[in-house]
């Protein structure tokens, strides 16, 4: 009875999605043309008794195809199930689904064929889940290995392993590894990038002769028509699969090096000595994990504007010069001088951005101030004073601000009239140099302008990546060169071997390699499994310095420290409690109270 129930609700919440009406109309449309087409060339040919040629066998083929879409109209279902389900049918629900539990273990994208890289098919099943319900965590897919955080951090260890013996140094140049980490996807995004660029060429250059031919149309052969519209859909195409693929790839490979490069950031500061410590702070390694790599990962995205701002600018001026001729040298100076002029504009809303954070952290900062310490201000009538110290703020901010959208309206402003300004440029030149302008040329030559928009405006964002990721890799590379703690520093036994737990015979450690007196000398510790031991002294005695010691932390002048086992270190966190001697006492009891209430949970 529930079954029926569980169906019954199931079917009434499920709609199957149909197609637009205008698609297909449109459909139907094409059929008819394609009919009535077919029908001409099949009375053409009886009359004339002709052979069959291949326009007419063209022309069957879209008749059969436009069949097959006149039978989906009419039917009009996609075959698509779209599931309204309400609140009732959620208590009938058993586990999970198995195809979303089979889609976690398996990555699609490890097992996707030349086919579905190609198109991206195999994020349809996602998308198809995602269209039933919104995706929870467990339902995404996992990552394919080669992707995995494990894999890539192993991966540009043995890169800087292999940069190490091949140098013959002990510090690896990360200049280096990055390269060879990163060489061959790099490589194949570049051969995308490339054809990309080329093939979008390939549009402004065949318009000339498309507009040739609609204007001698009675003296080509429909052939020709032919072979243009193709070469336009097929360079297209091809620019179009270039152009995914090199996305694809250079947002995969720059989150393969920022996964690998936080991994060394992360295990570099677990072996950092205890000097490296004190000049490498958490939130200055947190920026390097962030910030700097963030600035790297850009980088790599803007890498393949290297290779396709000859090839983009090259195109252009060729196709230029073969329908200008030598207005074509006009047509560069005048990029080129957009293009100058862009630098300074580009550096100049850097600067801006710059003071703009500066005076929103000043006013961030005196607002938590004054919302912090109100109940002082009010009481030292204080209050309008600091109110017109945040507005003063406040109009600072908001002038760094005006200024640089003003800077912004400007730089969208040549961003668009660019090619205008270089047409006109172009255009007057021919005209001042008698170069006829035909039709054919124009349009040629305003698409070839429209196509060398981006490389004008990617060129300034280019050299300050350039710039800001060649000081975050310094910054990155100066931090995985500090020193680390001695591998020798701490001996570990088997727990078969040695009665003792923690053993220090005769050590003498300190801090600092520049001083001459060691900051714990003649140490003689020995404490057997089980036993609990307690450290006193005054502050300032060496405690810590003497757990520092058992942890390889402190730089071991002489003697031997041994571990037998795991070893785990939980420091304190001092903590200040105002009351009286009544109250702390009363509250310390009521935690241990809870302590043990928790504990006897654990138990039971």
């Amino acid at each position: 009875m529930v079954d029926n129930i569980d169906c019954t609700v199931q079917n009434s919440n499920r709609k199957r999605i149909k197609f637009p009406f205008i698609l297909r109309f449109w459909w139907t449309s094409s059929f008819l043309l394609s009919l009535a087409r077919a029908t001409i060339d099949a009375h053409f040919i009886i009359t004339n008794h002709v052979q069959l040629r291949w326009q007419e066998s063209v022309d069957v083929i879209i008749l059969l195809s436009s069949f097959c879409l006149l039978v989906l109209s009419i039917r009009g279902k996609t075959g698509v199930i779209f599931s309204n389900s309400d609140e009732i049918t959620e208590p009938l629900l058993n586990g999970k689904n198995e195809k979303l539990s089979e889609v976690k273990r398996d990555s699609p994208y490890g097992k996707a064929t030349l086919i579905q890289l190609v198109t991206f098919s195999w994020l349809n099943p996602l998308f198809e889940f995602g269209f039933k319900k919104p995706l929870d965590q467990d339902e995404v897919p996992d990552v394919d290995i080669r992707d995995s955080a494990g894999f890539l951090s192993q991966d540009f260890d043995q890169c800087l392993k292999y940069v190490k013996e091949r140098d013959g140094t002990e510090i690896p140049s990360i200049y280096k590894a990055i390269y060879i980490f990163a060489r061959k996807k790099a490589a194949i995004n570049a051969l995308f990038a490339i054809t990309s660029a080329g093939t979008s060429y390939v549009g402004p250059y065949l318009i000339n002769y498309f507009v040739t031919f609609l204007n001698e149309k009675k003296f080509r052969s429909l052939e020709s028509g032919y072979l243009l519209a193709l070469g336009f859909l097929g360079a297209k195409l091809v620019e179009t699969i270039a152009q995914r693929q090199w996305i694809f790839g250079a947002r995969q490979l720059g989150l393969r090096l920022r996964a690998a490069l936080i991994s060394q950031i992360y295990k570099k500061g677990l072996i950092l000595s205890s000097q490296s410590r004190q000049s490498r702070t958490s939130g200055e390694i947190m920026n390097y994990m962030s910030v700097d790599v963030q600035r790297i990962t850009d980088f790599i995205w803007y890498l393949n504007t290297i290779w396709m701002l000859p090839v983009q600018i090259s195109l252009a001026i060729f196709i230029l010069h073969m329908n200008l001729g030598n207005g074509a040298f006009v047509a560069l100076a005048a990029t080129s001088i957009v293009m100058a002029g862009n630098i300074p504009l580009t550096r100049v809303q850097k600067a801006y951005q710059t003071k703009i954070m500066d005076a929103k952290d000043d006013r961030m900062k005196a607002t938590s101030e004054v919302l912090r310490n109100m109940k002082t201000l009010k009481l030292q009538a204080w209050d309008s004073h600091y109110l017109q110290k945040l507005v003063s703020l406040r109009k600072t901010e908001h002038n760094w601000l005006w200024k640089a959208l003003r800077l912004s309206a400007l730089t969208a402003f040549i961003f668009w009239g660019s090619p205008t300004f270089i047409s006109v440029v172009t255009f007057g030149g021919c005209v001042l140099m008698g170069i006829p302008l035909t039709a054919g040329r124009v349009l040629s030559a305003l698409a070839t302008f429209r196509m060398l928009q981006d490389p004008i405006f990617n060129l300034p964002d280019l050299l300050n990546v350039i710039a800001q990721g060649k000081v975050s890799v310094e910054r990155i590379s100066s931090y995985l060169q500090e020193d680390e703690i001695k591998c020798d520093a701490v001996e570990f036994v088997p727990k078969d071997q040695t009665e003792f737990h923690v053993e220090i015979d005769g050590g003498k450690f300190r801090w600092d390699a520049e001083l001459r007196n060691p900051i714990l000398d003649d140490i003689e510790l020995k404490v057997k499994k089980g036993m609990k031991v307690a450290i006193c002294g005054t502050v300032g005695s060496g405690k810590s310095s003497l757990l520092s010691c058992i942890l390889g932390e402190m730089q071991k002048l002489s003697g031997t420290v041994k571990i037998s086992g795991s070893k785990a270190y939980v420091p304190q966190s001092p903590w200040i409690l105002t009351g009286n001697i009544r109250r702390i006492f009363s509250l310390a009891i009521h935690m241990k109270v809870i302590n043990m209430i928790e504990q006897l949970k654990l138990v039971h």
